[in-house]
C-alpha cells in the first residue's frame, strides 16, 4: 500500500504514513496489482474529488459531521448479515470508525464506515451508505462513488440495480435508480418519495410519496397512480404487474393488472417471508400468521401456528433481508419448513407448510435452540437442557435423545445434521456418534459454529477446530472469534480484527485496541 498523499509504501496495518502523517483513508491492499505511481494518482483523485463534492455541499458536510463527532460510536464489530451458504466473492467487517471490505484471497481496502449496507440475494455484489451519506457499489475491491446526499437505498434480488432516496430541492426527496451495469442514473419522476419497493430485477419501482400516494415507475413509461392513503409497500413482482401494499394501516391490498382488489384484514406490524418472484407470502399480522399466494383470491389462514415469523433462520436458500421482510431465492414457498418465536417463553416453534399452502403442521412445539437441515426434512433442538434430533420431519414418532443423561447447553452441528458437537454446563464439548458420545474438550469457553465439517471453538484464548472428537489448535490468544457467511472466519486478537484465510494465514484488517 502506498500513501495517498506523499506516494511513500506503507504498511497493510499502518493508520498514518510515517513519512509525512497522512491518514490512509482508501486502497487496495495488495500492492503487487498496480505501481506506486497509477496507486497514487487515483488515490489523490479519489481526494480530490471527494473533497470537491464536500465542498460543494456544506450543509451535508456539517450534519455529517455532527453526526461523526457525536458521542453514541457504538458501532457493531462484524456486520450482522450473516447467512450461510452463499456465493460470497467479499465480506464485510466494520470497527469503530471505518469498514474493511475482504475476499478469500486476503486482499482487502478499507472505506469511511457505512450507515447502510446492502447486498444482493447470493452476497456476491455489494453497496454501502457512508456517513457522509455517499452511495458507493462495490466492484469487487474498489468502491464506485454513485451520488451523495443519500437518506435510503436499496439493491435489487440479483444486484444489478440500486435504487435511492437523495435529498433534492426545496427539502423534497428524490428517487433515484442506477443501472450498474451500463453506470447510468435516471431521476424518476415522483414527488417527495418517502418509501419505495424494487422488483427482483431491478427494472420495476414502487414509491409512496409524502401524502400517502403510490405511483408505480416502469422501464420506458411514465411514473402511474395506484393508490392513496397507503401506509408500506410489501412486494413487486418482477414483471412489475402486481404489488402487494397496506392501506389505512391495516388492511392488505394488491394491484394487479390495472386493478386493485382488498385481500384482507392486516394490522399490527408485519414480518413476512417471499417467493423470489414475490408472488407468494407467508406473514404474521397481529400475532396471527397466514399463508398467501398472489393467484388466491383471500390470503389461507394458517390455523394452530402460534409466536412471531422468524425472518432469519433460513440458511440453506439464498436470500435478501429487507426492510420489509425476507426474500428467498425459491420458487415456492410450498412445503417450506420455517419457525416461530415466542417472546413470553423465549423458546421457538417448528412448523412445515404442506403441499399446497393451506396448512402448517406442526414439527415440535418447543426448542431453547435448533437448526433445521438444509433439505428441510430433519431438525436438530435443544429442550429442557437435552439434545433431540427428528431426522425426517414426516414420522411423527422420528425423536431420539442424542445427549443421553447430560445436561446440554447449546450445540452445532454440519448442514446436513450428520455431525453433531455439543457443549454442557461442565464447560465440557462432546461429539455425538453412533448413539455415543465422545469427550472432545473439558475446558470449553465457547462453540461458535461449525465450519469445513468440523466444529470451531475455544479453550480460554486458544481457538481450536474439532474434527469429530479430534483437535486442533488453530490459534491462541484470541479474544473473540466469528464464522462469517462461506465459512469466512473473523477473530478478534491483540493485533485487531483478523481475517484467518484456510485457518491458517492471518490477515488483519483493523489495528488493535
Amino acid at each position: 500500500m502506498y500513501c495517498s498523499q506523499c506516494g511513500k509504501e506503507v504498511s497493510g496495518n499502518a493508520r498514518y504514513c510515517p513519512a509525512c502523517g497522512a491518514r490512509q483513508e482508501m486502497g487496495m491492499i495488495s500492492a503487487e496489482d498496480m505501481t506506486s505511481k497509477d496507486q497514487t494518482d487515483r488515490k489523490k483523485r479519489q481526494k480530490a474529488h471527494r473533497q470537491g463534492r464536500r465542498l460543494g455541499n456544506f450543509l451535508v458536510t456539517v450534519i455529517a459531521l455532527l453526526i461523526l463527532f457525536s458521542g453514541d460510536e457504538t458501532v457493531p464489530a462484524v456486520s450482522n448479515q450473516s447467512f450461510q451458504q452463499m456465493n460470497t466473492s467479499c465480506f464485510a467487517v466494520q470497527d469503530q470508525r471505518e469498514m474493511a471490505v475482504c475476499d478469500a484471497k486476503g486482499r482487502f481496502c478499507i472505506v469511511d464506515l457505512p450507515q447502510q449496507i446492502l447486498y444482493s440475494a447470493d452476497h456476491s455484489k455489494m453497496a454501502y451508505v457512508d456517513r457522509d451519506q455517499e452511495l458507493y457499489y462495490m466492484d469487487g475491491l474498489d468502491p464506485v462513488f454513485i451520488d451523495d446526499g443519500v437518506r435510503d437505498a436499496g439493491l435489487s434480488f440479483y444486484g444489478d440495480t440500486i435504487v435511492y432516496v437523495k435529498d433534492g430541492e426545496s427539502s423534497r426527496s428524490e428517487l433515484c435508480i442506477c443501472t450498474i451495469r451500463t453506470e447510468t442514473t435516471e431521476q424518476l419522476k415522483v414527488s417527495d418519495c418517502r418509501a419505495f419497493c424494487i422488483s427482483p430485477d431491478g427494472k420495476s419501482v414502487a414509491c409512496i410519496e409524502a401524502d400517502g400516494t403510490l405511483r408505480l415507475w416502469q422501464p420506458g413509461s411514465e411514473a402511474v397512480k395506484i393508490a392513496g392513503n397507503v401506509s408500506e409497500i410489501l412486494a413487486l413482482t418482477e414483471d412489475g404487474e402486481m404489488l402487494l401494499y397496506r392501506k389505512e394501516g391495516n388492511k392488505l391490498f394488491r394491484y394487479l393488472k390495472g386493478k386493485e382488489e382488498q385481500m384482507a384484514e392486516a394490522g399490527g406490524s408485519m414480518d413476512c417471508i417471499r417467493n423470489e418472484k414475490q408472488d407468494e407470502i407467508l406473514y404474521t399480522a397481529e400475532g396471527s400468521t397466514w399463508y398467501y399466494a398472489m393467484n388466491l383470491k383471500e390470503p389461507v389462514r394458517l390455523s394452530g401456528v402460534k409466536g412471531n415469523l422468524l425472518t432469519s433462520c433460513y440458511m440453506p436458500d439464498t436470500a435478501c433481508q429487507q426492510d420489509r421482510g425476507l426474500i428467498l431465492g425459491r420458487r415456492s414457498l410450498k412445503s417450506m419448513t420455517f419457525a416461530t418465536y415466542n417472546s413470553g417463553s423465549h423458546s421457538y416453534r417448528i412448523y412445515h407448510l404442506n403441499w399446497n399452502g393451506k396448512e402448517a403442521e406442526p414439527v415440535l412445539n418447543h426448542a431453547e435452540q435448533f437448526q433445521i437441515s438444509e433439505s428441510g426434512r430433519s431438525v436438530l433442538y435443544l429442550s429442557d437442557r437435552k439434545l433431540y434430533q427428528i431426522r425426517d420431519i414426516r414420522d411423527e414418532q422420528d425423536r431420539t435423545c442424542i445427549s443421553g443423561t447430560m445436561n446440554v447447553s447449546g450445540f452445532t452441528a454440519d448442514s446436513d445434521l450428520k455431525k453433531v458437537w455439543f457443549s454442557t454446563f461442565d464447560h465440557e464439548l462432546y461429539y455425538a456418534e453412533n448413539e455415543k458420545c465422545r469427550n472432545v474438550s473439558s475446558d470449553l469457553n465457547r462453540i461458535h459454529g461449525c465450519i469445513k465439517d468440523g466444529a470451531l471453538f475455544q479453550e480460554g484464548q486458544d481457538l481450536y477446530l474439532a474434527d469429530g472428537a479430534e483437535k486442533v489448535l488453530v490459534k491462541g490468544d484470541v479474544r473473540e472469534a466469528w464464522i462469517q457467511e462461506n465459512e469466512y472466519v473473523m477473530i478478534k486478537a491483540e493485533e485487531g480484527i483478523c481475517y484467518l484465510k484456510d485457518l491458517k494465514e492471518e490477515v488483519c484488517l483493523t489495528g488493535g485496541r
